[in-house]
C-alpha cells in the first residue's frame, strides 16, 4: 500500500468521523441544537440576574466596617464581583451569535 492511499484512507476515515456531510434528514437533530442553544442563553441569564441580587441583597445586609483596611478589601471583593459580571452580556451575547450563525447556515443548506 503507497503512503498516498494511506493518507487518502486516514484523511476520508477522520472527515467521515469528524466532519460528516449535512444531511438534510436530521433537521430536528440541528433544531435540538439550536434549541439547546436558546436554553443555554436564559439559562445563563438567569443565574446571572440571580447571583447578582443574591450578591446585592447579602451586601446591603453587611454592616459597614469601621477599619479602612476592611473596608478596603470589601471594596476590592465587590469591584471583582461586578468586574465578572461584566462578562455576562457578553457570553450571552457570544451565544447568540452562534445561534444565528445556526440557524443561516441550516437556511443556507436547505
Amino acid at each position: 500500500m503507497s503512503i498516498t492511499n494511506t493518507l487518502k484512507t486516514a484523511a476520508a476515515t477522520a472527515r467521515n468521523r469528524w466532519a460528516p456531510e449535512v444531511d438534510p434528514s436530521a433537521g430536528p437533530l440541528r433544531k435540538a441544537g439550536q434549541v439547546g442553544t436558546i436554553i443555554s442563553v436564559v439559562v445563563i441569564g438567569v443565574v446571572g440576574l440571580i447571583g447578582i441580587l443574591i450578591f446585592a441583597q447579602i451586601n446591603s445586609s453587611l454592616p459597614s466596617p469601621e477599619s479602612s483596611q476592611l473596608n478596603a478589601t470589601q471594596t476590592g471583593v465587590t469591584d471583582g464581583f461586578a468586574s465578572a459580571m461584566e462578562l455576562l452580556p457578553i457570553v450571552l451575547l457570544v451565544l447568540i451569535a452562534a445561534l444565528v450563525i445556526g440557524v443561516v447556515q441550516r437556511m443556507r443548506m436547505q
